[in-house]
């Protein structure tokens, strides 16, 4: 199964790169968030800190932004959800700091631990997949394009015997998680009306692609693996 040419190749420029930029924006929501809200910086500070760090290692390993991998990464469906999700952020943390449109009538803390808690499990379940992306991929020889990863052990493995397509279930669980941290129902409407719609389309994309390219084999991993939410219990083991 060929996946992303660059997945699991990290090289020491794009490490002086993801040091730097990583830098940048965790004194960048630091001094943003302490103008904006000294008495509770600490809540959106933590999550800040939180997003800014996994997107680091997403791209330190050459993960497309916000896609699986599995496939070639698109420029439209990167765009698109590119789109949504930093106007997403930017309206929840807009609604929490100063217009309190749509705040969820708790405390801030409790729905920042929820929503901490959802973002954090969907961080790793994106980051176990993508190890087990790097651990199983075959590094490509001189001239060759292309990473392989055999679709029976990736199948295997822990999330990828539960669901076709766990990094799109886990990229929906850091949506949802995100407006809850900022303690906004809105963000969370937006989720469900824009950001769902968006992460099963393109889960649905990749499926097409990813049938066509292996035929008989995957056809049979279809029929026993939902696409995008996990199956749990004694099958999912």
């Amino acid at each position: 199964m060929t996946m992303n040419p660059t997945l699991g190749r990290p090289k020491l420029t794009r490490l002086i790169w993801t040091v730097l930029v990583t830098g940048y924006f965790l004194v960048f929501f630091r001094n943003f968030f302490l103008d904006a809200m000294p008495e509770t910086v600490w809540l959106p500070l933590v999550f800040a800190y939180g997003f800014v760090l996994w997107l680091a290692l997403e791209y330190y390993y050459g993960s497309p932004f916000f896609q699986s991998g599995m496939v070639r990464s698109s420029s439209l469906w990167r765009g698109l959800f590119a789109f949504f999700i930093y106007p997403l952020l930017g309206y929840c943390a807009a609604d929490m700091i100063w217009w309190h449109w749509t705040q969820i009538p708790l405390p801030p803390v409790v729905a920042w631990v929820l929503g901490l808690a959802l973002f954090g499990f969907g961080t790793y379940i994106r980051l176990d997949t993508l190890f087990s992306f790097v651990r199983l991929g075959s590094r490509p020889t001189k001239g060759q394009q292309t990473t392989e990863v055999p679709l029976r052990k990736l199948v295997a493995t822990k999330w990828y015997r539960r669901c076709r397509n766990p990094r799109y279930f886990a990229t929906l669980l850091q949506v949802a998680g995100a407006a809850l941290a900022f303690n906004s129902w809105g963000g969370l409407v937006l989720a469900l009306a824009i950001g769902f719609p968006l992460v099963l389309a393109q889960a649905k994309y990749e499926d097409r692609w990813l049938a066509i390219g292996l035929k008989t084999e995957y056809e049979r991993y279809r029929d026993r693996v939902p696409m995008l939410f996990p199956k749990f219990g004694r099958s999912g083991r």
